[in-house]
């Protein structure tokens, strides 16, 4: 079990759930990740497996789910988390990668 574990709601996120992704992994490897598709009506479940073919050294894990909206999908990804820590991320969100691991060590 990795410390945390970084859920990401995505709904027609196709264009920017990689960058997200990449963004994280950019400085920690280490984190594991629950990408939650809420219905899209695009291409954003291909892009989250093309991730979890790409990563495979990474537990990524894809919930496919219809539409619900945001709260049922945290819900939906908190439910198959299994990290010390769990982060939501949503599927447009940047973020300072750097950052992460000092989140951690707070927590900690």
């Amino acid at each position: 079990m990795n410390r945390l574990l970084i859920v990401i709601p995505a709904y027609n996120e196709e264009e920017s759930i990689e960058e997200v992704v990449n963004n994280i992994k950019e400085n920690y490897s280490q984190f594991d990740y629950v990408i939650v598709n809420d219905g899209s009506k695009d291409n954003t479940i291909n892009v989250a497996k093309k991730l979890q073919d790409t990563f495979s050294e990474q537990n990524i894990t894809i919930v496919d789910k219809p539409n619900g909206g945001h709260g049922s999908t945290i819900n939906a990804g908190i439910k198959v988390a299994k990290g010390k820590y769990v982060r939501i991320i949503d599927g447009d969100d940047w973020v300072d990668s750097n950052e992460m691991e000092k989140l951690v060590d707070t927590l900690e």
